[in-house]
């Protein structure tokens, strides 16, 4: 496999394409760009608040018909794939830091916190599909809101440390 120069620069597309990480010299196992993953998350994070506006405030265009379905998509796609090529978010997030000096994390924490996220999609888009209040929809959405709140602005993943509390993570560095 060839290893990336982790001091200077990542890769758009991970080598082979649908590997969930990279492979990076001195490191064992494949890692995810943190960096990439954060802008991800605050692009996931501008979604969130958009929807619970539109919610409140326009009802009528109800928004998790659409909004659901497309979060749903881009957590599976990114826990199975990582985040390129097929997460929508993961592709914009990757460009936009193609320039930063990445930080790599292991892939492992990060597919859990994913995996916990298609869940909150799930959750959501069912509460419409029964025809909820919106206040349960909105409660949904504002703990998404949060956790990519805290994990774009922060850098502290909730998944991450919930799996590092269930699983243990040697190598993990929560901050």
């Amino acid at each position: 496999m060839n290893h990336l120069d982790t001091k200077k620069y990542h890769r758009f597309f991970t080598t082979p394409v649908f590997a969930m990480g990279q492979d990076i010299a001195g490191e064992s196992g494949l890692r995810i760009n943190e960096v990439a993953t954060r802008a991800r998350a605050g692009l996931l994070n501008i979604l969130s608040i958009v929807t619970m506006v539109i919610i409140i405030f326009m009802p009528e265009l109800d928004p998790i018909i659409y909004v659901g379905p497309f979060v749903i998509f881009d957590m599976s796609v990114a826990a199975l794939f990582g985040l390129t090529p097929l997460s929508p978010a993961g592709l914009l997030g990757t460009a936009i830091t193609m320039k930063i000096k990445p930080v790599w994390k292991p892939t492992k924490p990060k597919r859990f916190a994913w995996i916990l996220g298609s869940v909150l999609g799930i959750t959501c888009l069912a509460f419409r599909l029964l025809e909820l209040p919106d206040i349960w929809m909105l409660s949904v959405l504002a703990v998404c809101f949060a956790l990519t709140w805290l994990e774009a602005v922060l850098g502290f993943c909730v998944g991450c440390w919930m799996h590092s509390l269930f699983f243990g993570c040697e190598v993990c560095e929560l901050s």
